[in-house]
């Protein structure tokens, strides 16, 4: 037995995303989302305490991004999907861009005479955080090595409050 609906139906629903001056107002503002989160990470980038080559490598990294920006037009089949997925690859840069800050930070703190171990995990894995972002592997590998690198550094951050107390 089928109820009867309340709203309109999927069907309509759609059809509405298809409307040609509603599809072209989507793509725009997902356009102009992306162009905004590149604006803001060249800024922070540019802003932040990283050494001169991992600041060159992000914004490389943005540059790239700004480049399929221009190269994905209304026209282009399914291009407020890959605004989206842009998107989605300008946040996994912010990410690595703070959690590499922090890094940078907690190095400093550590001191070079601060716990070995904890300096070799930080830097190993803000190596592999930087390999990814020039490998141009911003989603899948890049998630993996943000992770190892978040822990990382909480884990130097927590040394590094331990031996100045």
């Amino acid at each position: 037995m089928s109820q009867p609906s309340s709203g309109k139906s999927r069907l309509s629903r759609i059809a509405a995303k298809e409307v040609p001056h509603r599809k072209s107002d989507r793509f725009f503002a997902a356009k102009s989302e992306v162009k905004a989160s590149c604006e803001q990470l060249s800024l922070d980038v540019k802003r932040s305490a990283l050494h001169e080559a991992m600041k060159i490598d992000l914004l490389q990294a943005v540059d790239r991004v700004h480049q399929l920006v221009r190269e994905v037009t209304e026209d282009t089949p399914g291009g407020r999907n890959e605004m989206v997925e842009l998107e989605k690859q300008v946040e996994h840069l912010q990410l690595a861009e703070k959690w590499s800050n922090a890094a940078a930070r907690v190095l400093d703190r550590l001191g070079p005479n601060g716990a070995k171990e904890s300096r070799d995990s930080v830097l190993e894995a803000q190596d592999k955080v930087m390999w990814c972002v020039r490998a141009d592997q911003w989603d899948g590998q890049l998630t993996a090595a943000l992770s190892v690198l978040t822990i990382a550094v909480q884990e130097a951050e927590a040394h590094a409050s331990r031996v100045t107390t």
